[in-house]
């Protein structure tokens, strides 16, 4: 995730605010919100297609997101004439985003809604997708940050209508291009609609050769002419909501609740000991981006799984949560030579990662990252969700109406659909049993402060990790042992492990085994390529049979991926679950929902769990 080039900005005597990139006004001089009532709204039949939703989502897509006016605009009106029952989802596509500190002189000309809202949230001016909440999460801004040619392929989702609003096509040929046209068109509901500024001829042309039924409007104030398009169709009927069992009271588990239950699903979290139980149960864990040299699926993962899981931390706002920041420690040469690589090929803004120094080492800050409590984060995202705790599942079986939960030979639950999200436990049943997760023990170690260690305001991080002090406790870790699960006792040699490594790097702390006031273990479960497994359960035998050729290196008869219907999987984070979890959780709801995926299609297809069935047949080993 790269940092972008922000937008230049010009304000002119008058109050004009033109883009000093594309030398071009973002709106009408003094009619900003009236013109994009007119363009967007209004000529979108907004007002009347809001009033009558049922209990579904809405989405609208946007093509240059600007000062933001267009949406909070849009959010407003959602919120007045839509039902309680319905839900938004906006995404704006922008390459040269706006700064935080120019927004705010935006916004100061104009009597806006939720402009504090949208500031508070405004995320680091990185590529990528990220995430906003509005209205209690009953809309969700999905601000896709990069260029649009290399965004919008990686949309997936179909939207109900279009804002094209980019700066004139003279002006801004980019963003008009004739190939975008189709790309939309594939997105697009039936009855969907759309609607420009732009009365250009080649943008005209470009919607009716890629599909739309396309007219001229009249324009708003000096502008004569408008075009206005609409896909043919008609709207079909909103998917009925959902009885969906959560398997796993984990933060895997408990984040796909919370995603599911937002949209309006019926859930059950269903788990054999209580929230945050195993290895989710540390008292203290940290949130911090895993990064890479060079662009990778992990490196891509993390960074979209960071910014996700901050902002829903600071929007539950959690006791337990500080922003402390975290300094990762070079320990060698090599080291820094890859922090300096690091962040001169990816030019990530300062507040995301920068060079630091600390305690005679060269490293590396993340300011945006933090520590938290992780039961605290379970029980606060499963907090409306139905719970049935105490009970083990023993298996899955599939009926014409969905899905039996069993539990010692008998039905303890049934739902349409069910999330798998149980850790190791994951591949306990027989529609997931070949899942290769891969299991992990760790132990961390709780030390009682000394007066030199009380001065530690960061975590800082070597090969392993301190907090600063929590309620008179630093935690420090922690151990990786790959072992098969078994008895979770703590040992006495992972404590003295975890002490030798910080004193190795940080003696100056003058922590000891006198200090040791308690440590907890778990078995974490990983998978082989480090990614988590997130998405619908592939049916294991039709994949082995439809891809077999893969064994040859042909191509396989079909494409046709094969899915159990009704059963999805969100498992492997390994060490990263507080930071993966919420995103892969909503993936999973959006999957469920019909809604548009939060994260690039080509990152989503790193994650899914027939990867490993690919693998396996191409390597001749299943």
């Amino acid at each position: 995730m790269l940092a972008l080039k922000p937008a230049r900005l010009q304000w002119s005597d008058d109050g004009a605010l033109a883009s000093l990139d594309y030398g071009d006004i973002y709106f009408q001089r003094g009619q900003g919100l009236e013109e994009s009532r007119y363009v967007f709204m209004e000529r979108n039949e907004l007002p009347a297609r809001f009033r009558a939703i049922e209990n579904e989502s809405f989405h609208i897509a946007e093509l240059g997101f600007g000062s933001g006016l267009n949406f909070l605009l849009t959010a407003q009106l959602f919120a007045q004439a839509a039902p309680p029952s319905a839900r938004l989802v906006y995404a704006a596509i922008e390459k040269h985003p706006v700064r935080r500190e120019d927004l705010e002189r935006i916004y100061s000309h104009f009597v806006l809604p939720d402009t504090d809202k949208l500031l508070a949230q405004y995320p680091p001016l990185m590529e990528g997708f990220h995430h906003l909440h509005f209205y209690g999460g009953r809309i969700r801004l999905m601000l896709l940050l990069g260029d649009v040619a290399e965004i919008l392929p990686e949309v997936r989702g179909a939207f109900d209508a279009w804002y094209l609003d980019g700066f004139s096509p003279a002006k801004n040929p980019a963003m008009w291009q004739e190939k975008l046209f189709p790309l939309m068109a594939e997105r697009t509901r039936p009855g969907g609609t759309v609607a420009t500024f732009s009365a250009a001829g080649h943008v005209r042309r470009g919607l009716e050769s890629a599909g739309y039924t396309v007219e001229k409007a009249k324009g708003y104030g000096v502008k004569r002419d408008m075009t206005i398009a609409r896909w043919t169709g008609s709207k079909p009927s909103p998917a009925a909501k959902k009885t969906i069992a959560v398997l796993g009271a984990g933060l895997a588990g408990c984040a796909a609740a919370y995603a599911l239950r937002r949209r309006g699903h019926n859930v059950v979290l269903i788990d054999r000991s209580g929230i945050a139980a195993e290895t989710s149960g540390n008292p203290i864990g940290i949130l911090y981006p895993k990064l890479t040299v060079d662009p990778s699926p992990l490196g891509q993962f993390h960074s979209h799984a960071f910014c996700f899981a901050r902002q829903l931390v600071e929007k539950l706002k959690l006791p337990s949560w500080r922003n402390c920041g975290v300094i990762r420690l070079d320990l060698d040469a090599d080291d820094a030579g890859r922090t300096r690589a690091l962040l001169a090929q990816n030019e990530f803004p300062p507040e995301f990662a920068a060079a630091a120094a600390y305690a005679g080492h060269s490293g590396m800050e993340q300011a945006m990252a933090g520590m938290l409590s992780p039961p605290e984060f379970c029980a606060a995202l499963a907090n409306d969700a139905q719970t049935l705790f105490g009970a083990s599942v023993t298996g899955l079986r599939q009926t014409p109406k969905g899905w039996e939960v069993l539990g010692g030979g008998h039905i303890i639950a049934s739902a349409d659909t069910v999330i798998v999200a149980q850790g190791l436990g994951s591949r306990d049943f027989l529609q997931t049993e070949w899942l290769p997760l891969q299991s992990l023990r760790g132990q961390v170690t709780y030390l009682k402060p000394t007066v030199e260690s009380r001065k530690l305001d960061k975590i800082v991080c070597h090969d392993g990790y301190i907090t600063p002090a929590v309620d008179g406790l630093h935690y420090i870790g922690a151990t990786f042992q790959k072992e098969n699960p078994g008895a979770v006792e703590t040992r006495a040699e992972d404590d003295a492990e975890n002490l030798e490594k910080l004193n190795r790097h940080l003696p100056q702390l003058s922590l000891s085994a006198a200090q040791v006031a308690g440590s907890r273990a778990g078995y974490r479960a990983t998978t082989p390529d480090k990614l988590p497994t997130v998405g619908p359960a592939p049916d294991y035998d039709a994949f082995r049979k439809n891809f077999a050729p893969l064994r040859e290196g042909k191509k396989a008869a079909t494409e046709a991926p094969a899915y159990i219907e009704g059963l999805y999987i969100s498992a492997g984070f390994g060490a990263h679950g507080l930071s993966g979890a919420p995103l892969a959780g909503e993936m999973i709801a959006a999957m469920v929902s019909g809604e548009p995926l939060p994260v690039p299609h080509s990152l989503a297809e790193h994650l899914l769990p027939e990867r490993f069935i690919f693998r396996g047949l191409k390597r001749k080993k299943i």
